[in-house]
């Protein structure tokens, strides 16, 4: 099992930078090649002026003047766009790892009794998250019956999210409501430990799932998905329940990849 680690900046930007190596070296080159044409630019004005006025000393002709101006102002430009576009992108990434460290937070209890965060599963389990109402969780499990032996083998973990009735907005809804939603699903049976695991702490996973939602300008009305890759990074997401004949169509086998790991939550991680 691996050991759980509290969301932090830190660790995001870690993972960004393992995620996008180049960036950092990117806007260091586009960086500085912004700013030394934009140095060039201002030394260049009063060659500029010089030849505009037709200053006696003036060392370049008006053509020659303007030419190295559009071209210091072009590179500015460019570079300067380069580097923002880099900047954004960035701001992008840290805030979707962000929302993934939270969500890596959130509580399970797989069949065995064990509970864990859902971050100890990164390397060990693809985690299917379905959210909604009881009927509608209840419905996309049974969707997923006839891939369920596919779906096993390629590592497949599903987590049922039946968070009941809420208000408007999520504000009204209670723990109490939550768990009771929860309890209306049979519990994972001794031989779904591979197959299934039961969410805890429901108010957790409800904020994540409604600000994901909110961020998405959708509601839980209807249902909604989360399927995430090994590395614990997100993988799709929809309304409804999951594509399950595409994931088993998709998703690559991992033989041997769970042995040892579920049962006594100390195994080896293998390669996926």
């Amino acid at each position: 099992m691996s050991t759980y680690r509290a969301p932090s900046k830190e660790g995001a930007s870690l993972r960004a930078e393992a995620e996008a190596p180049f960036r950092s070296l990117r806007l260091f080159l586009f960086g500085a090649g912004a700013a030394s044409a934009a140095l060039a630019t201002l030394f260049g004005l009063p060659s500029l002026i010089g030849a505009l006025s037709g200053a006696p000393g003036a060392t370049k002709s008006i053509a020659e003047a303007l030419q190295d101006l559009a071209i210091n102002v072009g590179s500015v430009s460019v570079l300067g766009y380069l580097v923002v576009r880099d900047l954004q992108a960035r701001d992008i990434q840290m805030a979707r790892l962000m929302r993934e460290d939270e969500l890596g937070a959130c509580q399970l209890e797989l069949a065995n009794g064990r509970v864990l965060r859902l971050a100890q599963l990164r390397g060990f389990a693809r985690v299917v998250l379905m959210a909604g109402t009881p009927q509608q969780v209840a419905a996309a499990l049974a969707g997923a019956e006839p891939y369920k032996q596919q779906l096993q083998e390629r590592g497949v973990l599903v987590v049922p999210l039946p968070f009941g009735t809420s208000t408007e907005g999520g504000e009204g809804s209670s723990s109490g409501s939550g768990d009771a939603a929860a309890a209306s699903l049979a519990p994972p049976g001794a031989d779904e430990l591979r197959w299934r695991a039961t969410a805890i702490r429901m108010d957790d996973w409800r904020r994540w799932f409604e600000q994901q939602a909110k961020l998405a300008n959708k509601t839980l009305d209807g249902g909604l998905y989360v399927s995430l890759r090994l590395d614990g990074r997100v993988r799709g997401s929809g309304r409804g329940a999951p594509p399950w004949g595409i994931m088993a169509a998709q998703l690559p086998p991992t033989d041997g990849f769970f042995g040892g790991f579920l049962d006594g939550m100390d195994g080896k991680v293998g390669g996926g």
